[in-house]
């Protein structure tokens, strides 16, 4: 699970760090919604694999 976290991280930075080349605003964007949506998902992840209870996140 570490190395999951690990390389996610290594990911979204590389991933961050790119976006400075790119010139095109939208492209830019929505690179950025899609490295925050993965992050998101990774969390989700992350929180459900250590077994938090899932019915404290729905109430």
């Amino acid at each position: 699970m570490l190395a999951i976290l690990a390389l996610v991280t290594l990911l979204a930075g590389l991933c961050l760090w790119a976006i400075r080349f790119i010139a095109h605003p939208i492209a830019r964007t929505l690179l950025r919604v899609f490295v925050g949506l993965c992050l998101a998902a990774t969390v989700a992840f992350l929180v459900l694999a250590w077994g938090f209870p899932i019915s404290l996140l729905v109430s």
